[in-house]
């Protein structure tokens, strides 16, 4: 994977990029992942991408990181430790490429630190060298474009995206037979999505709002999208490049002053808005932001509507960035328990729940960037293709642990609330041949909710 990557290193700008990024970030959290690691190995296990490579473990990609921190901070590090390996000021060739394939064999997810019994973050250690990798241009170029198209705020420009843009707000007024409320000031419900959902699950969306509709919500839409699926920069590690995203979509959320700003996607999207751009700009909104399945199952248990049940038996696949970096893990099973009475639980679900090893760990499929960057018109060069390429194995294998779930349990329907997730566990569901269907959970309840 690395290969395509790192054919043309520019060492110089990886030495600054290393002193920026570990003369920086380094804050008490993060020092406490880095010093208190006992090499136990138990994140093992929990890691999506230890089916493909034990070097893939969370403790191994970490060490990279551990070694530069040691060699600038420790007296360890620049005595014994230089000569043992176990401390580098800077990293040669084959460790630059070392560095970057853990980089993209890393979401994120957080599945490490539940089972740490430090309580250990490697998640948190592999950003660092991410943003060394971006620091020092060893990003992908195909994901470069893309997140600088979001950053700049030029993805506007762009037709096919527009179209796509205003051909979802047609369908909404289409399957509503009136105008929608747009960019509406004070409102309940600000309904949030991305370009990104509206290319991937326009129908989700659409159901969206007939749900708000049915309810008679007083709601609201965005006229135009704040970005690709923003903040892109955050999961290539350009710091900076996030920052500047979320501050449009703060400014925004803040004009428009709804009491809740409501998310499809349980991403990265949901922790980068919810929590992060607050904290960033230390700000406490007057505003709550929330994933679908948390407002609904508020609404629910308020009794503002029901919903019908049935015996189909039915699973629930725990987002990452929506549980374990959310804290999201009831609501959905308040709905859950709702349209069916045979959900039943896959065998890791909850903080245990097995990632589905994209978001972070190859950004999508690889079919999915390849058909944006022709809607965008940009032109896949040999190294990309050959990365995207390189990152089905693991998708392969991370997705047979949870097809392997899945039929145990017998579910004929798998639902979450990521486009991501759908899209990866459909893609593992179709190569092992599973018989069942991933769906986003408003695809269920849209037809099976009843105004009280």
């Amino acid at each position: 994977m690395t290969q395509v990557i790192t054919e043309q290193i520019n060492m110089e700008a990886l030495k600054k990029a290393i002193d920026d990024v570990f003369y920086n970030q380094i804050d008490s959290t993060i020092l406490y992942y880095l010093q208190s690691c006992v090499n136990c190995k138990a994140c093992e296990a929990a890691c999506p991408f230890t089916p493909t490579s034990l070097k893939y473990s969370p403790v191994n990609k970490a060490e990279v990181a551990r070694q530069l921190y040691r060699y600038r901070f420790t007296v360890w590090g620049r005595t014994i430790g230089r000569a043992i390996g176990g401390s580098k000021k800077y990293l040669k060739l084959d460790e630059v490429e070392t560095m970057v394939d853990y980089v993209w064999h890393c979401t994120n997810c957080g599945a490490c630190m539940f089972v740490c019994p430090m309580g250990i973050d490697s998640g948190a250690l592999i950003d660092l060298l991410r943003q060394v990798a971006f620091k020092a241009g060893l990003v992908p170029s195909i994901y470069k474009e893309i997140e600088q198209l979001e950053v700049s705020g030029k993805y506007w420009e762009v037709k096919a995206f527009r179209d796509a843009w205003e051909g979802l707000i047609s369908k909404m007024k289409s399957q509503l037979g009136k105008d929608i409320p747009l960019d509406k000031k004070s409102s309940e419900v600000l309904f949030y999505a991305s370009i990104y959902e509206a290319l991937v699950y326009p129908d989700v969306l659409v159901k969206v709002a007939k749900i708000l509709d049915t309810l008679k919500v007083d709601w609201t839409f965005m006229s135009k999208p704040l970005g690709i699926r923003p903040p892109l920069a955050l999961i290539l590690g350009d710091k900076e490049g996030a920052a500047e995203v979320m501050k449009r979509i703060l400014d925004y959320f803040t004009e428009m002053s709804p009491k809740y700003v409501m998310l499809t996607s349980g991403g990265f999207e949901y922790p980068a808005l919810r929590y992060m751009m607050h904290e960033i700009f230390e700000i406490k909104p007057k505003y709550e932001v929330v994933h679908v399945t948390e407002l609904l199952a508020k609404w629910y248990e308020m009794k503002r509507f029901t919903i019908e049940s049935t015996d189909e038996l039915i699973t629930w696949h725990d987002p990452c960035q929506l549980g374990r970096r959310g804290g999201v893990f009831e609501a959905p099973r308040v709905l859950m328990r709702a349209l069916s009475k045979n959900f039943k639980e896959l065998p890791s679900h909850g903080v245990n729940s097995i990632c589905c090893s994209r978001g972070g760990g190859g950004c999508g499929l690889p079919t999915m960037i390849e058909d944006m960057a022709k809607l965008i018109g940009i032109t896949i060069d040999e190294k990309s293709k050959k990365f995207l390429d390189s990152t089905i194995v693991p998708l392969i294998n991370a997705g047979k642990l949870k097809v392997d779930e899945i039929n145990k349990v017998k579910a004929s329907e798998v639902l979450t609330g990521c486009p991501v997730c759908i899209e990866s566990i459909s893609f593992a569901v179709n190569y092992y041949h599973a018989n069942t269907q991933v769906k986003h959970i408003v695809d269920l309840l849209a037809d099976r909710i009843k105004k009280v």
